[in-house]
This record gives structure tokens, C-alpha cells and sequence, in this order.
């Protein structure tokens, strides 16, 4: 396994007791392995057309979309029009390049030009029609530096200016056509790193801005309104419920109120006035995925908990089209290679 935060097996009496508990279908946290309802046609790795996808789902509701050509784990996700790009993530033997395009509209699945640097648990971002997979990992754990942009008009990748500092498992935001890179871990132990990066596509250039008041990776972040919000997150001994948000204009973090339930490596998107969060890994009764949704709303500096996910799912890639946040993959297990197909749709 990579992707450290991930990476650490349970202890033999806690692998026995989630044995146990999965038996008995009957321990809280362990919602992975206990689905809310039959749902066909989720074993094919490549689909079109499925009935699992409705798009007149009412408000609060979960629906499933055709499940992803590729199995992954700790991959990214960014949107260009209704289109999404999936790529990279950890495979059962390796990290991938794939760039795999779905389209919200017809509910289909291709596969574009692979990424020229394979990679898990980077970040992505989309500015102007273009897509930007930014650091992550190799196989070893070794962060990256390596920033490359896809054209989907010429099915074209380039290569960017680097990183100024290496990072993997960070996430990514857009505000005002500059990218910023929140957080991640930047060594191969897996220490959390506070600084924000802060990218201009128009000028191949980075720079650093005012770091996090908590050093976190894999937090839950998006762009709402003015304010970048970052929240939850792994940092170094466990998930954090830790909540701040940042004003670009004036390079602040503030501290916020606090996620309900600490945790990491979800699935994020801003909706309206409101960051949605969804799954992620969870540490307490035990280490497993999470199938809470829960929205913050910024100007109202409040929580509210929503419709479950109907596969608690742990590291899922994030993208938001249309007002519907869209969690793809990742594995429901803790430790395990179990890498999920799934394309789970909130409809706010």
C-alpha cells in the first residue's frame, strides 16, 4: 500500500474484531461492507446507460452512476463542462496514469490520453478548460514535485512549472483562476505539511501564501464563495476535526467551528454556500470508511448532517458538475486493496 495515512494495518486483535463484526453485520463504523439497497450492474468495470443513474433525483438523495473503467484509490478529479476527468490513483500493484472522462450527460465512460507520470494521491484542479494533476506519489511513497496540464480540446498533456515543495495527499481549489494546493504530506514519513501553494496557469508560476494554522493532508476543501474553506483531515496520529477557512484577498486563515466527526480522505465539493463532505476513513470505534455526509455553510458557520453515502467509502475522488457532487471510487476497506468502481451522486 501507499498513500501513508492509509497505509498502517490495525493491530491482530482489532483485524479480529473487524472480522468478527463483518460476520455479524451488526458493529457501528463497518457501514462499508452492509450496502442500504441491491444495486445491479456494479461489477463491470465499464458501463453506459445504467439504470443506476437517475437524474431527476430529488433534493437529499443519493444516486449511483456507471460505475469508472478503472479501480482506484487515493486518485483526483477535476470537471471541464459536464465532463469529468479521473485520474491516476493506486491500483492493487501500482499507481496509474489513466485519465478516464465521464460524462454526466449521457452517463458514459472513455479513456483520454494517459497521464505522462503515473501517480497516486495527487490533486486536481481544471482553470479555463484545461486540467491540472498536481504531485502525488510513486509507489514507494516518494512525494512529487511534477505538475502536468491536460488539453481536452487536442487530447494533449504538458509539463508545468514543479511544485515548489513536494507534496502528496493534498487537495486543490480554484479561486480566481489561481489554483491553491492546501496541505499534504511532504516526506516519505509522512509528516503533514501547513503550507498553501498557490498556482497561476496564466503565468506558469507558483508562489507560497499564508500556510494552515493546522499542518493537515487529505482534508475535505473547496472554493465557497470568497472563502476556501479546509476541513477535517489527517494529521500524523489521526484525523482532526479542525475547521478553517481562508480569504484570499486578505492571506487569513481563521479557525471555524469544528467538523462533527474527525476524519480524513473523503469526498468534497462546494455546492452554493456550502462545502458538502462526504466518507472518508474514520478512526474511532475502529479505523473504517465512513458513509456520513455532512454540509457546511460558511456564512452561517454551522454543520449539518444529510443523507448517508450508500457505500461508506474511503479516499474517493471529488468533482462537482451541475450542482451534484460525484464521489468516484476509492476502497471501502481500511488496508485493504479493495479499489472501488462506484460513482455515488449527491443531489443537494
Amino acid at each position: 500500500m501507499i498513500a501513508r495515512p492509509f497505509s498502517t494495518w490495525p493491530s491482530a486483535p482489532l483485524i479480529l474484531a473487524v472480522a468478527a463484526c463483518i460476520l455479524v453485520s451488526a458493529c457501528s463504523g463497518l457501514n462499508s461492507a452492509i450496502p442500504r439497497g441491491t444495486t445491479p450492474g456494479l461489477s463491470g468495470a465499464r458501463a453506459s446507460g445504467s439504470q443506476n443513474h437517475i437524474r431527476t433525483a430529488t433534493s437529499n438523495t443519493w444516486t449511483l452512476g456507471a460505475p469508472a473503467p478503472t479501480r482506484q484509490f487515493t486518485g483526483a478529479a477535476a470537471a471541464v463542462g459536464d465532463n469529468i476527468y479521473l485520474l491516476g490513483g493506486e491500483g492493487r500493484v501500482t499507481v496509474l496514469r489513466e485519465n478516464d472522462v465521464y460524462d454526466t450527460t449521457t452517463n458514459t465512460w472513455t479513456s483520454a490520453k494517459r497521464m505522462p507520470t503515473a501517480r497516486a494521491a495527487l490533486a486536481a484542479a481544471s482553470v479555463n478548460g484545461i486540467v491540472f494533476a498536481i504531485g502525488g506519489e510513486l509507489f514507494n511513497g516518494t512525494p512529487l514535485t511534477t505538475v502536468e496540464a491536460y488539453d481536452p480540446t487536442n487530447n494533449t498533456w504538458s509539463t508545468k512549472a514543479p511544485l515548489p515543495v513536494a507534496v502528496d495527499s493534498m487537495t486543490a481549489t480554484v479561486d480566481n483562476g489561481i489554483i491553491y494546493v492546501v496541505g499534504g504530506l511532504n516526506d516519505s514519513n509522512g509528516v503533514p505539511f501547513s503550507g498553501v501553494q498557490a498556482y497561476d496557469p496564466s503565468t506558469d508560476s507558483w508562489s507560497a501564501v499564508a500556510p494552515l494554522n493546522v499542518a493537515k493532508a487529505f482534508a475535505y476543501t473547496g472554493t465557497v464563495g470568497t472563502k476556501i474553506v479546509a476541513a477535517g483531515g489527517f494529521i500524523g496520529n489521526g484525523p482532526t476535526t479542525d475547521n478553517e477557512t481562508y480569504n484570499p484577498a486578505s492571506n487569513v486563515w481563521r479557525v471555524k467551528r469544528q467538523d462533527p466527526r474527525a476524519r480524513y480522505g473523503g469526498c468534497a465539493g462546494a455546492i452554493g454556500g456550502s462545502l458538502y463532505t462526504a466518507g472518508g476513513l474514520i478512526f474511532f470505534p475502529f479505523r473504517s470508511a465512513s458513509d456520513k455526509l455532512a454540509a457546511y455553510d460558511v456564512a452561517g458557520d454551522t454543520w449539518t448532517a444529510l443523507a448517508p453515502m450508500p457505500f461508506a467509502m474511503i479516499g474517493p475522488a471529488s468533482a462537482v458538475v451541475n450542482g451534484q457532487l460525484y464521489c468516484i471510487g476509492g476502497s471501502p476497506f481500511f488496508g485493504q486493496s479493495t479499489h472501488s468502481p462506484r460513482v455515488q451522486i449527491y443531489t443537494p
